[in-house]
């Protein structure tokens, strides 16, 4: 199968839903007691839904160092 930009451009876009998706149930949340069991599983919802950003941006990472011809992307590193 060949890699194309297009692969990693479905994933950003998913990711880029899912990021969206957490930031309204974290301002959701406030609507929350503090405490309780409701506001500790949907704690955990938010946990889980991070847990599989962090997952989806791996796998963008992935993607994009496998895209022929271009330079591996590192934020702390500049070109010399």
């Amino acid at each position: 199968m060949a890699l194309s930009a297009d692969s990693w451009m479905k994933e950003y876009n998913e990711a880029l839903k899912l990021a969206d998706d957490i930031n309204g149930m974290i301002s959701e949340r406030s609507s929350f007691p503090a405490l309780g069991a409701d506001a500790q599983r949907y704690a955990s919802a938010i946990r889980r839904k991070i847990t599989i950003l962090r997952t989806r941006l791996d796998s963008i990472q992935s993607l994009l160092l496998k895209l022929p011809g271009k330079l591996p992307m590192y934020p702390s590193s500049s070109p010399s």
